[in-house]
């Protein structure tokens, strides 16, 4: 943790009648500006790599003060995508997975057409693109395939932010649990991704994750997959 004097990083948005895309009245970086990472000694080892939203020159500063990991996330947000794209395209060229939502991977690839976007980021560096699409749940694409994931369906959503950054801590911190990087672990991760942000958005800022138990993650899930199973044409 480091303190210094100044205004702390600012962000304005505001949300419509559609909770999927906050539009961003303003950006003040304040102290986050001149922030340069340090990274102790005993983090420098890492096994999986989450490379969150900061200046894309600082998230490669990161990723080369590290031992390279199993596996690298990383996510963004249009501020850098819009100002910083050469450098963005560079950090990407390192990653193995790109977390955004549709708006940013538009603004990314510079196309309405997701699968079209996919095909450009992936081309670039990152071996999977995870599009994060608010109420109409999750998309992955990778070279092998292209996975599809509800989100799950809430009569009551208080607040919607922070439920993406919930999303990749649920992501990553499935396979930094198992070990596991097959194609169907990344599917269950996508899940597990999922059910951490329906929690989210139950409530504002942390207050339902700081209630939260692991049965009630346990259940979800497996109400995630009663949601999407089916049987086979006959």
């Amino acid at each position: 943790m480091e303190r210094r004097p100044g205004a702390t990083f600012r962000w304005k948005g505001e949300y419509t009648h559609q909770l999927n895309e906050a539009h961003t009245l303003d950006t003040q970086l304040n102290v986050f500006e001149t922030f340069r990472p340090q990274i102790p000694e005993a983090y420098r080892e890492p096994d999986v790599l989450f490379l969150g939203n900061i200046h894309p020159e600082l998230q490669l500063d990161v990723l080369q003060k590290v031992k390279r990991p199993s596996l690298v996330a990383c996510d963004t947000m249009n501020f850098w995508i819009n100002g910083q794209r050469d450098a963005l395209w560079k950090v990407l060229e390192k990653v193995d997975v790109l977390i955004i939502n549709d708006g940013e991977a538009r603004a990314l690839g510079q196309d309405s057409n997701l699968v079209k976007v996919a095909k450009l980021v992936l081309s670039r560096g990152p071996k999977h693109l995870i599009i994060k699409r608010g109420e109409y749940g999750v998309l992955m694409f990778n070279e092998k395939q292209v996975f599809g994931a509800p989100a799950f369906p809430l009569e009551d959503v208080r607040d919607p932010t922070g439920a993406g950054d919930t999303f990749a801590g649920g992501f990553l911190g499935y396979l930094a649990a198992t070990g596991n990087r097959s194609p169907e672990a990344m599917k269950q991760a996508i899940i597990f991704g999922s059910v951490m942000a329906s929690f989210t958005v139950e409530s504002f800022s942390l207050d339902r994750l700081r209630i939260l138990d692991y049965k009630e993650v346990q259940d979800r899930f497996r109400e995630f997959k009663r949601l999407t199973q089916f049987e086979d044409i006959r």
